[in-house]
Formats: C-alpha cells, structure tokens, sequence
C-alpha cells in the first residue's frame, strides 16, 4: 500500500507529497500512524477524501472520537510489526507504485528552474546544489515560510526535519543544531528565509561552543515572502506592507560570532561555497540571493503557480 507521511502545517497541501495529495480522493480505507484525523487532514472530508473512506488511526495517547473512525491508543510501530507479521502477502496492484510515481512526478519547468543561470537564483536552483550532498546521507532541515516549502518539495532526503504541524517559524537552527547531535556523523543542510534566519541567529554561537556544526543555507529575497505573497494574493500588490528586509549579508553574522560564512550570488558558485562550508567545521550561513517567487503548490490549485 502507499505509504505517505504527512507532517507539514499545509496539510494535505504539503509540499513533498507534491501531486500525490489528489490521489487520496482515490483511497477506500486510510491506516493513520501517529496521527490523529485531524485539520491538516480536512477531517478525512471530501472532496480531499472520498465519501465512505474508512479511517483507522493508531496513536500512542488518546485521539478526539469522531464518527466512523476506529481508534487504537498503541505504539505506531508496535502496531505495523504486528501487521507486517499477521496479514497474508496481498497480490500485487500496481498501486503503491502509482501514488509513489505521481509523488515523484515534478512540473516540466522544474528541470529548467533547476540548471538555470537566473540572477537572483530560483530557489530550485540552490536545491539542485543541496541535493547530492543528501544523496550522500546528510540530514536536512527545513523550515516554514516559501523558501522553506520549496526546500520540503524540491529536496528529497531520507533524515528529514521540517517546523511541523504548528507551522513554527525560525525553529530550523535549533533543529539543525538537534539533528547534528542525533547523527553526529552526518552533515547538516539546514534551508530556511531571511526573515526565518533573525529568530534564531545567535544560534550559530550555542553550535559554536558545543561543537556542532551544520549550514544553514539562508535563502535571502530581502522579504518576508510568505506574507507578501498572501497581501498580493488577496489584497493586489499594490496594497502589500510591511513586507520588505534589507539584504543583509547574514554570512557576516556568522564570521562575527565565530562561525564561517558564503556569500554567493550565482548559481555556478554555490557547490564550491557548500563543500567550504562542510570543510570548516564550523555553523556555517551560506548567504544566497533569491528570486522572490511564491511557494510551489499543486493539486487543484497548481495551475495558479
């Protein structure tokens, strides 16, 4: 059967599941493991889900009733070793591999956005940069606003972190300094705004003392994107406030608290300045210049981006 995780703020519009969120209006019954059907998951309403889907959630505590729902309070995994040991082998469906190749599946620009030489970069384009040293077992981190969903959609890792449900803001340097610590070994890509990068700045100085590099990779659009996007999305550009930052050199802040600092404009110059920042040893900001552009959607809603 697919198997999705879903633990995005967005919900069913979540990023990395890209254009697998419309096929679950094809689901008949849904196992939920380590989660509740709740808001992010439209209450398991249609049109998101077909009418009649059946839901059983598996949670460790106690989950809210709701009609038609089969509740189990176990542990998750407890609960998938004694189904993968129990249920019979099922003939194949082709099923799984469907969901899984329309996860995959990336709009035609993509590529383009990705190998582009575009000053100020596309945020595809610092991912195209991001995404071997995944390939080779770094831990990734990503963090809310629109830089931050086209990190969760662009990148595909198998040690991810992203802000969550809460759909916190900023909390992508003290995750990454959680995820240095959990796999000491493996390098950390933390991916997260400009405006992100100022809740939690002088956290390159707490990884500094204890020891813990990682590379907050700082998409910098010198804007607090997510809201511009929403001001022109429902007001009109020419009523969006409040929404511009300077472009500040952020790599500088992490020279001054000790840690190592890139500052790249292009896109040819990003791998180079990555492998320098792992080469440190240091919290390292890779300070890069972005494109502005709103957070990739799909589903019944693409077609606007």
């Amino acid at each position: 059967m697919p198997a999705l995780p879903s633990e995005s703020p967005r919900g069913l519009n979540d990023p990395w599941l890209r254009g697998a969120n419309a096929r679950l209006a094809e689901a008949d019954v849904v196992l939920l493991l380590g989660k509740a059907l709740d808001f992010s998951l439209r209450f398991g309403r249609a049109p998101a889900w077909p009418a009649g889907c059946r839901f059983v959630q598996v949670t460790a505590a106690a989950a809210p009733k709701r009609d038609g729902v089969v509740s189990i309070i176990a542990d998750p995994s407890t609960v998938v070793d004694q189904l993968t040991a129990a249920a019979p082998s099922p003939a194949a469906t082709g099923w799984a591999d469907e969901v899984a190749r329309t996860r995959a599946a990336t709009p035609p620009a993509w590529n383009e956005w990705r190998r582009s030489a575009a000053t100020p970069m596309h945020p595809l384009a610092v991912c195209a940069a991001v995404q071997p040293w995944l390939d080779r077992g770094a831990t990734l981190v990503a963090d809310g606003g629109e830089f931050g969903q086209w990190a969760q959609a662009g990148l595909d890792a198998r040690e991810r972190l992203i802000n969550g449900p809460s759909g916190s803001i900023g909390s992508a340097m003290p995750m990454a300094i959680a995820a240095r610590l959990a796999r000491p070994a493996a390098p950390v890509f933390a991916l997260l705004g400009d405006g992100t990068f100022g809740f939690h700045a002088l956290e390159v100085d707490t990884a500094l003392r204890y020891g813990l590099p990682f590379v907050a990779v700082v998409g910098n659009d010198a804007r607090w994107n997510a809201e511009h996007q929403l001001q022109i999305r429902h007001y009109g550009a020419e009523r969006a406030v409040a929404c511009s930052l300077l472009p500040t050199r952020y790599d500088r802040v992490a020279e001054a608290l000790g840690g190592h600092g890139e500052h790249v404009e292009r896109a040819a110059d990003l791998p180079a300045a990555l492998e320098r920042a792992v080469a440190s040893g240091k919290p390292s900001v890779v300070n890069v210049m972005i494109d502005g552009v709103p957070a990739p959607v799909f589903g019944h809603r693409a077609a606007s981006h």
